[in-house]
């Protein structure tokens, strides 16, 4: 039972952690960006000019936000402005219901 455990806890930690490293942002390309819940439109949008970027689209259940900026430390600046992650837009856009939003980075 113990090594049951113990193979449930190691294999869902790696897993976890795969998808994260396959999913971390890269520079240049849009990302997603998840917000603590309840947090509005217009904080994401605040948080993500406060970073430097432009909007792409908004998810219309979720507090998430894709968008892109011109810096190397896009990511950085988005957790320093209140994101809870930051990932890699192509494969975080397969989960989550985002609507297309108009805007140009800053």
């Amino acid at each position: 039972m113990r090594e049951l455990l113990f193979g449930t806890v190691v294999g869902s930690a790696m897993a976890a952690g795969l998808l994260l490293l396959a999913a971390r942002p890269v520079e240049g390309r849009p990302v997603v960006a998840l917000f603590s819940p309840g947090t509005s439109d217009a904080a994401m949008a605040g948080a993500v000019a406060t970073a430097g970027g432009a909007i792409m689209g908004l998810s219309d259940s979720r507090p998430i936000v894709v968008s892109q900026g011109p810096q190397t430390d896009y990511a950085d600046r988005l957790y320093a402005a209140g994101a809870w992650l930051v990932l890699d837009a192509s494969l975080a856009r397969l989960c989550a219901d985002i609507s297309p939003r108009s805007g140009s980075p800053s």
